[in-house]
């Protein structure tokens, strides 16, 4: 068996993906620069995230719950499934946005939670939202003193 790899591998290919829960015991006892120190060949954020691995792989074993990531959400079920409802059926993110209240972000993440695809618009509808947008920009450019001015 050859020592030099094959044509083609990168000098990282001989790196393995080191233990979550390894990388976690060296950050605890020595500190987040030595265990970057020690995987060098990833970058900090990758080290960070192995880090936070290890803590969860931890709380598993232990039988403590894993907490959510990012902030909690504060809508209910029935707000959650209404605005997945308007999406459906307006055909757009953006518009259940709008008629929902809720952020364009938190249907985007529904939907993929829930493994529905995200609409799109087609050529011609989006050209006619366009279209309608400039025209409601054009006429509330247009003040009732612009037009008698422009009539005079």
């Amino acid at each position: 068996m050859s020592s030099q790899g094959r044509p083609g591998d990168s000098p990282l290919s001989v790196y393995r993906s080191p233990d979550p829960a390894a990388v976690l015991r060296l950050a605890e006892s020595h500190g987040m620069d030595a265990a970057v120190g020690r995987y060098f060949w990833l970058s900090r954020g990758a080290v960070e995230k192995l880090v936070q691995h290890g803590r969860e792989i931890r709380r598993g074993q232990m039988g403590q719950p894993i907490p959510p990531r990012g902030k909690r959400r504060t809508t209910t079920a029935e707000a959650e499934a209404h605005g997945i409802a308007e999406v459906l059926r307006l055909g757009s993110v953006h518009r259940a946005a709008k008629a929902t209240g809720l952020s364009h972000s938190l249907l985007r993440t529904l939907l993929v939670e829930r493994g529905i695809p995200v609409p799109r618009l087609s050529t011609e509808e989006r050209r006619q939202a366009v279209l309608a947008g400039q025209a409601r920009a054009a006429a509330a450019a247009e003040t009732p003193n612009a037009t008698e001015r422009n009539a005079a």
